[in-house]
């Protein structure tokens, strides 16, 4: 459990490593010292930012050198915070049919399906929900209750 805390805040610094002073997320794993202006990166943006110098790099290339767990750069792949190169040969597989993909879970086929199908879903549980006029009326009435007053 405390794994998967740490794979979803992806070490996020929070004081600067030079100076000790609260860091200003600037985007894209970046965050920045107010006081000293240091740089630091939590781990995607050290992927994020060894991914760019180095294309092409495979998984454990860029974990050695970053220091960044596999477990956590699948993680983000699966997020489709980053994707596999195109020239590469090695490549995820979709959870429903098997295909091969870049990033995420699904393909792109699959994907649609899903959404298509989620779609429809609460559409039913929209329309089950309703309550109205004509909705769960009783087929056994006469009508002789609108007629009395």
């Amino acid at each position: 459990m405390a794994e998967n805390l740490n794979i979803l805040s992806y070490n996020r610094p929070i004081n600067c490593e030079v100076c000790g002073e609260k860091l200003r997320f600037t985007g894209l794993g970046e965050y920045m010292c107010d006081g000293c202006k240091h740089l630091q990166y939590d781990d995607y943006g050290k992927v994020r930012n060894y991914i760019e110098e180095h294309h092409g790099a495979t998984q454990s290339e860029v974990s050695q050198a970053t220091g960044v767990p596999i477990n956590r750069i699948r993680q983000m792949l699966r997020e489709e915070k980053i994707e596999i190169a195109q020239n590469s040969v090695v490549f995820l597989h979709c959870e429903a049919c098997g295909r091969e993909i870049r990033s995420g879970i699904y393909c792109d086929s699959c994907q649609k399906i899903m959404h298509k199908s989620d779609a429809a879903m609460r559409k039913a549980s929209r329309n089950a929900d309703v309550h109205g006029f004509g909705m769960n009326k009783n087929i056994d009435s006469t009508g002789e209750k609108r007629f009395r007053r």
